[in-house]
């Protein structure tokens, strides 16, 4: 019987993804209980070789589809289709994880009563040097056990990577990806919709890649920028549909959401750098949103605050615009915010 699946998106990381496959190999996982389901989605790089290449060491282990270039949530989804361990989960091909981590996890807590296991995660910003922690430790304790839908109104459970979703509470409540950006937050709000039993563990296992320059999260094209852009719109109307229709089990998640999704929304502006006509096209998109200002309130720091009043301040001029766009590509990204990484890194080492 499989145990787990693990699902890997593969798509222009050439050079993180034998890191990745490598800590997959060191789960303590045997083989016939474990599979690792790489979808290759249409990557333009040498993934395709390396991913043929694992699969003929490790056939055991390893399978391989690929396909056109459809958007991590399609490959995710074609990954689900084929999956059948009890219990699923994410991995993206840029990150890894903590030696033996999958099976204590298995072995210490996914019991019959649990839906979803979430675990911790530590950034990893590399320099080109390899941030393999092998004497890293998997152990942890439980930190929370019970209604998954109050627990996701009273902090943020974005990530699927952080998590192990039983397999059969997924494909009976249908919950799958949506071709969307921000895929992660759309898919657990489908999950806590449906009030998993929820269990969080403290065992940080997951290590989160900062430094890829081609990911998403970082890439600053105009053009998928822009793209970007418009992917966000039908979400955040999904979500401001649900706070007016709902039950309202997760009113209070959902609007801290929208506020995520905003927060974004404003981050690829920034990123763009767009000219005066674009930013009057994209500003008047936001503004057409009955909520469209990000809440300064959930700031917890000033520098929070600070930076949430001046995105919202670019919305209405554009002025403000360049200079909270200077400051936040030519300040913040390239100085603060690897010094915050670092000391947050530091912090959970």
């Amino acid at each position: 019987m499989i145990k787990l699946s693990v699902i890997v998106p593969v798509y222009n990381v050439e050079r993180f993804l034998p890191r990745c496959l490598d800590s997959l190999l060191r789960q303590g996982v045997e083989d016939g209980e474990y599979e690792v389901i790489c979808v290759n989605d249409g990557s333009p790089d040498g993934c395709a070789a390396i991913l043929a290449d694992y699969e003929h060491k490790h056939p055991g282990i390893f399978k391989v589809i690929a396909q056109e270039n459809q958007g991590l949530g399609c490959a995710r989804n074609t990954g689900m289709k084929m999956a059948k361990g009890e219990w699923l989960t994410f991995v993206d091909s840029d990150d890894y994880l903590v030696d033996g981590a999958y099976r204590y996890l298995l072995d210490h807590f996914c019991d019959e009563e649990v839906d979803v296991l979430h675990y911790g995660y530590v950034f990893a910003y590399t320099d080109g040097k390899s941030l393999y922690d092998h004497d890293a430790l998997p152990e942890g304790k439980i930190s929370y056990d019970g209604d998954g839908a109050e627990l996701y109104n009273r902090i943020p459970l974005p990530y699927v990577w952080s998590k192990l979703y039983r397999r059969t509470f997924l494909e009976k409540n249908r919950v799958c990806f949506e071709p969307v950006f921000l895929e992660d937050d759309t898919f657990n709000f489908e999950v806590f919709l449906h009030s998993p039993h929820l269990r969080v563990v403290t065992s940080n296992i997951y290590r989160y890649e900062q430094g890829n320059v081609n990911s998403q999260m970082t890439i600053v094209d105009k053009e998928a920028v822009k793209r970007q852009l418009q992917m966000l719109l039908p979400v955040i109307e999904k979500i401001k549909q649900y706070m007016q229709e709902g039950d309202g089990k997760l009113a209070i998640g959902a609007s801290r959401t929208l506020n995520i999704y905003l927060n974004h929304y404003y981050n690829k502006m920034l990123k763009g750098r767009l000219t005066r006509q674009e930013w009057r096209k994209y500003s008047q998109l936001l503004k057409e949103q009955p909520i469209y200002k990000m809440d300064v309130s959930r700031e917890s720091s000033h520098l929070g605050k600070a930076i949430a009043r001046l995105k919202n301040w670019s919305g209405e001029s554009y002025t403000v615009y360049c200079l909270t766009e200077k400051l936040l590509n030519k300040v913040f990204t390239p100085i603060m915010r690897p010094r915050i990484i670092a000391s947050y890194t530091q912090a959970n080492s």
